[in-house]
């Protein structure tokens, strides 16, 4: 479904009327309860989920002996699972971390900035960043919630409903609730298979092997 839909089943949910001047909710009213909405249930889904739905992916350059480079604004608040240096091969390894900036690769020197060791790298890195991507802020007709499926997009519309019910104050509807956690149930059990259905789910160890290290 795409935004212009969603307010409309929202509408429908609620029955708003557009002409007429007492209606609860306005339309700018709705539009936020849906962006709301989204970033909630595709939120929850993605703490249910294997993570091989919800993954992004975004690559940026390093310079030759730059010590620090800041992250770009679509990553830098996002919690990222890995960064592989891809700069000989692909898919690469996986840089080592270190708090301390000790041992390993490269550390945090603060919440937006990576710093490599007291010189930077020593020849021109490309890295791989592998990150969740927040539910991105939906406002044309056209534009659609990309990281739910076509499948989920109902769950969409009745968290809506309901939050707009719960911010005026009112109960909403016992059947809107049982329908609610009935698709979010459906959604979880759908990211929770592997992608493919044959890959197997199994818990990684966020350890590298002790040849990765740089003494």
């Amino acid at each position: 479904m795409d935004f212009k839909t969603l307010q409309d089943e929202v509408s429908d949910l609620l029955n708003f009327n557009s002409t007429q001047a007492d209606q609860d909710f306005s339309t700018s009213q709705i539009k936020k309860a849906i962006n709301r909405s989204y970033g909630r249930e595709y939120r929850k889904a993605r703490q249910e989920g294997v993570k091989s739905w919800f993954i992004g992916y975004s690559e940026i350059s390093w310079p030759s002996s730059s010590t620090t480079i800041s992250l770009g604004k679509n990553i830098r608040r996002t919690q990222i699972t890995k960064i592989m240096d891809i700069t000989q091969d692909d898919p690469g390894h996986i840089l080592v971390f270190d708090a301390g900036g000790m041992i390993g690769d490269v550390f945090w020197k603060d919440r937006n900035t990576l710093q490599w060791g007291e010189n930077g790298p020593g020849e021109d890195k490309t890295l791989r960043i592998q990150y969740f991507p927040e539910a991105e802020e939906m406002s044309a007709d056209e534009d659609e919630p990309e990281l739910l499926g076509p499948a989920h997009h109902e769950l969409i519309f009745y968290s809506a409903a309901i939050d707009l019910r719960t911010r005026a104050d009112e109960i909403a509807p016992q059947a809107w609730l049982m329908e609610l956690e009935n698709l979010r149930l459906d959604l979880y059990k759908d990211v929770s298979r592997g992608r493919p259905h044959s890959n197997i789910s199994t818990i990684s160890s966020t350890q590298p092997d002790a040849a990765d290290y740089v003494y």
